[in-house]
């Protein structure tokens, strides 16, 4: 991660150690919404004649790589609504 937006220079670290832990918070809250939406949904168009093997390789598969891809994005969520609650300070630019 860059230590400053390229755009407008605001510091992306707050400065403190455990900021980001919120950031992994929202990250797994969204990786298993994410999960539960989708198999609900294959479930529902493939019922009655529910492929379990290949249910549970996909949920493995899909458990491992959602984090994964949804981090950055949680990350500048985390982000802005620390700003929200938090503002930058004259001090912190």
């Amino acid at each position: 991660m860059r230590a400053r937006c390229p755009g407008c220079a605001l510091k992306l670290d707050r400065g403190t150690p455990d900021h980001f832990v919120g950031a992994y918070l929202v990250n797994l809250i969204l990786a298993e919404l994410l999960f539960a939406v989708g198999l609900g949904f294959w479930l529902i168009a493939v019922w009655p004649a529910v492929p379990w093997a290949r249910v549970q390789l996909v949920a493995v598969v899909a458990m491992l790589t959602a984090p994964l891809l949804c981090y950055p994005f949680t990350q500048t969520v985390w982000l802005a609504a620390d700003l929200i609650f938090d503002p930058v300070r004259p001090t912190d630019r």
